[in-house]
C-alpha cells in the first residue's frame, strides 16, 4: 500500500487520494484542502485507536483538552485547522513507521517505545512539535535506508 493510501487508511479519509489514478499532486491538494476545512472526531478516533492512546493522551498530543474534543463531538464539529494538522501530522508519521517496518503491529510499537536515537523518548512523545515531528522522521528515513541509528 503506497504512503498516502496508508496514511488516508489511518485518517479513515475515503476519496480520489486513495484511487490508482490518482496523482501525487492531487493527493497532496486533496491532503491540503482536508486539513483546512478540519479532519473529524471520527479521524481523531482512528489515529488514537493506530496508536492505542486514550482520548486523554490524543488530546494533550494535537494541543486540545478532552472537553474540548466532547463538546466537538456532541456537536459534530471537526476539529479546527490547527488541530486538524497535528493530527495529519500523527497520522502520517504513523503511515511512514507502517511503510519502513512494514507492519501495523510492528510500526505501533516502535512508536511507543523509548529510542535511544531520541534521547531515550518514545517517538509518540515527540509528535506534539513540529521539531520532534521532523526528528522521528528523519530517523525512520535512517532506519529505512539502513544507516546506524
Amino acid at each position: 500500500m503506497a504512503l498516502s493510501a496508508q496514511l488516508l487508511d489511518i485518517l479513515g479519509i475515503p476519496g480520489s487520494i486513495n484511487s490508482a489514478s490518482a496523482t501525487l499532486q492531487d493527493s497532496t491538494s486533496d491532503s491540503i484542502e482536508v486539513v483546512r476545512r478540519g479532519l473529524s472526531i471520527e479521524s481523531f478516533k482512528r489515529v488514537a485507536s493506530y496508536y492505542q492512546l486514550s482520548d486523554v493522551q490524543m488530546s494533550k498530543v494535537i494541543g486540545t483538552s478532552i472537553r474540548t474534543i466532547v463538546r466537538l463531538q456532541k456537536e459534530d464539529k471537526p476539529l479546527n485547522a490547527t488541530w486538524s494538522d497535528r493530527l495529519y501530522r500523527l497520522a502520517r508519521v504513523a503511515a511512514q513507521a507502517q511503510e519502513v517496518f512494514e507492519s501495523a503491529d510492528t510500526a505501533t510499537s516502535w512508536l511507543k517505545r523509548p529510542n535511544r536515537s531520541l534521547n531515550g523518548h518514545a517517538p509518540v512523545d515527540l509528535l506534539d512539535t513540529d521539531a520532534g515531528t521532523e526528528q522521528v522522521g528523519e530517523l525512520l528515513d535512517r532506519i529505512e535506508y539502513g544507516v546506524y541509528s
